[in-house]
This record gives C-alpha cells, sequence and structure tokens, in this order.
C-alpha cells in the first residue's frame, strides 16, 4: 500500500513536471513568434528609412527651380500656373530619385571608399538589389502617374523624361568624362528651369538662364573640389575617377571665373527688369563669394547643407528673395 502510494505521488509529480515543461514550451514559442515579428517589423521599418534615404528627399528642394519661371514672372498668385509648375516639379522629384538610385546601385563598391558616402543604403548593404527594383518600379509608376495628369503638355514631358535619360546615361557612363560630366551636372539645373518655363508658358529672359547656367557651374564644381580636399589624391581613382585629372589650381580657377560670370549675368538681368531690382545684386553676390569661401573650407560639396548649416548664406538668401519679391509683387501697386 506505501508502495502504490508513493509510484502515484510520482506519477503525479512526473505529469506535473512534464505540464510544466510543455506550458513553458508554449511560452517560448510564443516569445520566439513576438520577437520575430517585433524582428521583421524592425526590419521593414528599417528599409523604408533607407528607402527614404536612397531616394534623397532633401535634394528635391533643388526642384523649387521649376517655380523660378513663376516667381520672377510675378505670378505666384496665378493658382492655375502654380498647380502646373508643382505637378512639374512633382515629376521632376521622381525622376531625380530614380536617377538617386540607379547611381547609388552603381556606385555602391566606390561609396565604400569614401569617409560619408560609406553609409549609403547600397554601399553598407542596408538595401539589396531586389530592394532598388521595386523602389525604381514604384517611382516609375508615379511618374507615369503624373505623366497622364499632364498629357496635354507633352513638350513638358519630353523635357522631364530626356532629363531621365541623360540621368541614367550619367550615371553609367558620362560621369566617367573629365569635364563634360561637370557640364551635364550643371545642365540638370537649367532643364528644371526650363521645364518650369514649359508648364507655365511663362518666356524664360536669356539673362536670366545665362546666370542659373553658371551658378550651375559653381555649385558642380564646388562638390567636386570638396571631394578632393576630403577624399585626398590617394583614394580619389576608388571614388570618382575623373577627380584624378582635376588640381586645386584649375578647381579654384574654375569656380571663381564661374562665380564671377554668374554675378556679371544676373546684373545684367537686373539692368534688363530695371527698377529696384539691382539692389538684390548685393546680397546675390555676398552668397556666392561667402559660398565660395565655406568651399575653401571643404564644406561646399552639398548647398543645401551649406545653405542650411550657414547662417550667413540664410540671411543673404532671405534679404535676396525680400528685395526681389518687393519689386516684383508689392512696388507695381504702390503707384
Amino acid at each position: 500500500m506505501k508502495l502504490f502510494s508513493e509510484n502515484l505521488l510520482l506519477s503525479k509529480a512526473i505529469r506535473k513536471k512534464k505540464s510544466k515543461e510543455k506550458d513553458q514550451r508554449k511560452i517560448q514559442k510564443v516569445d520566439t513568434r513576438l520577437r520575430t515579428q517585433i524582428s521583421d517589423k524592425a526590419c521593414l521599418t528599417g528599409k523604408i528609412a533607407c528607402a527614404f534615404a536612397v531616394m534623397r528627399p532633401y535634394q528635391w528642394i533643388k526642384n523649387i527651380l521649376v517655380f523660378a519661371p513663376v516667381f520672377f514672372g510675378g505670378k505666384l498668385s496665378d493658382p492655375a500656373m502654380m498647380i502646373q509648375a508643382f505637378l512639374a516639379a512633382c515629376m521632376f522629384c521622381t525622376a531625380a530619385s530614380i536617377g538617386y538610385v540607379f547611381n547609388d546601385w552603381l556606385d555602391r563598391k566606390e561609396d565604400r571608399n569614401h569617409p560619408t558616402k560609406c553609409m549609403r543604403p547600397f554601399a553598407s548593404k542596408s538595401l539589396s538589389g531586389k530592394d532598388a527594383v521595386w523602389l525604381t518600379i514604384l517611382l516609375a509608376g508615379i511618374l507615369i502617374g503624373i505623366s497622364i495628369v499632364l498629357m496635354h503638355n507633352y513638350l513638358l514631358l519630353i523635357c522631364i523624361y530626356v532629363y531621365l535619360l541623360i540621368s541614367l546615361l550619367y550615371s553609367a557612363y558620362f560621369k566617367k568624362i573629365v569635364l563634360l560630366e561637370i557640364y551635364i551636372v550643371s545642365f540638370f539645373f537649367v532643364m528644371r528651369v526650363l521645364a518650369g518655363g514649359i508648364a507655365t508658358g511663362i518666356k524664360i529672359s536669356n539673362w536670366m538662364f545665362a546666370t542659373i547656367f553658371f551658378l550651375s557651374i559653381l555649385i558642380s564644381v564646388a562638390k567636386r573640389k570638396t571631394e578632393i580636399m576630403v577624399i585626398g589624391k590617394s583614394n580619389m581613382k576608388n571614388h570618382r575617377a575623373t577627380l584624378q585629372f582635376y588640381s586645386m589650381d584649375y578647381m579654384d580657377h574654375f569656380l571663381w571665373a564661374s562665380g564671377v560670370v554668374s554675378i556679371v549675368t544676373y546684373a545684367l538681368y537686373t539692368v534688363e527688369k530695371g527698377q529696384f531690382l539691382v539692389y538684390s545684386l548685393i546680397p546675390a553676390t555676398y552668397g556666392i563669394t561667402k559660398f565660395i569661401m565655406i568651399t575653401d573650407k571643404g564644406k561646399g560639396g552639398d548647398p543645401i547643407l551649406a545653405l542650411l548649416k550657414d547662417i550667413h548664406l540664410i540671411l543673404a538668401t532671405i534679404i535676396f528673395l525680400a528685395i526681389i519679391s518687393w519689386n516684383i509683387y508689392i512696388l507695381p501697386f504702390t503707384g
């Protein structure tokens, strides 16, 4: 009887232990499932963040140039023109992002040799080639969708798709050609202004066209000079092969020449338009010379970041826009 009782207690203890182990396994499975779900969500969130990073949304501010014809033409209060310019700017944002995805994927190996570009999603292997394909398809779908809305303006569509084609060719081939690569990047800025004029039907002044072109060269040269200063001569071949063919003296002369010519062409534009617009030449000249100074310190690689980080450039830009706004939008109504 005593033996039977001991066996019964032992059996109950074993069953209780097995039940406890079973419960622990269930808890472990639930915990593993939750951890997997959290990990998947974190991975998805990380990929979305990387996707936005590779599209470079902060670079979309360049597309404000699409609104230049509307602004200088005194048509900011015209809703129809603003809508057309906005849609054109959206197309440029999308087309530019497609170009960035393509460029970063091609340059992933070279970017790993750069002190800052090594953190880009493809260079750091945060995104794969498959991610690049899906992101390109998504952006292409958005571009085609806006194109359908603007189907009536075929000249605008031609301008933007030509921009996209040249952008892809630049990433694949043209950026390897010394000097030509600078002019192609500069032409991309001009194409934004041309697109704004085509979208709104506003004629662009020849002097304004020249000013934007030489300013674009200034920005492109500043970027390459900064890269030479940051990377150093030993790593030029591993990052951007064309850099080895640019001497610092050549870049300095090119930088100042494009800056001075842009000031002269803008001065001629202000004389052409008359009234008080000529006074905007003062903050414009200050801003350009300040940007060249920043470039000499190795901080002119990204004009957008340079503008946002320097209070002098911010104030010069505000004063410049204030003078133009007064001349175009207020002065005509003061009698």
